[in-house]
């Protein structure tokens, strides 16, 4: 009875340790376990290569709508937990790549993970500042001055509509 004791004991030790270690994750860890893979700099800004809009992209979109950090925060958390087409800031990346599949993470993973993504420590594919100087203009990575309403940019230069007519 007492081994059953010390081996129950030695188990839940264990267990409170692996998950004190899941909470104590960083949203750029987070980030790297559940995002990089499809959202990382690999494939760089060759879409054929990419098998979604690089992180830097998505938070260009999104920090130009939702500009201070708690509403940042909260749609990008908001989307990871239910992705809804009608909602979204990236059309154009919904045409190319279809919508993000479902992905099962906790709430407060996901909030970390998206406030990581406001501060702007994240890795910019080569080629993004040149991209978005010419589709979105010289607004410096925000899309200042542009609204979205979910199916699209208001005010598209000529450049924004030819890139909106490759994305089709």
């Amino acid at each position: 009875m007492k081994r059953v004791q010390i081996i129950l004991g030695m188990s839940l030790l264990i267990f409170s340790q692996t998950n004190f270690a899941e909470d104590s994750k960083t949203g750029a860890e987070l980030y790297k376990q559940n995002c990089a893979v499809c959202h990382g700099s690999t494939g760089g800004m060759d879409m054929q290569k990419r098998v979604a809009p690089p992180i830097a992209a998505v938070r260009m979109h999104y920090i130009s709508t939702y500009a201070d950090k708690d509403s940042f925060v909260q749609a990008v958390s908001e989307w990871v937990e239910q992705q809804d087409e009608s909602k979204s800031l990236m059309p154009g990346a919904i045409r190319r790549f279809n919508i993000m599949p479902p992905i099962s993470i906790a709430k407060a993973d996901a909030e970390k993970i998206a406030a990581y993504i406001y501060d702007g420590d994240i890795e910019k594919p080569e080629g993004f500042e040149e991209h978005v100087k010419e589709r979105h203009g010289k607004q410096k990575g925000k899309m200042q001055g542009m609204k979205h309403k979910g199916t699209g940019h208001d005010n598209m230069n000529h450049k924004d509509k030819k890139h909106k007519a490759e994305m089709k």
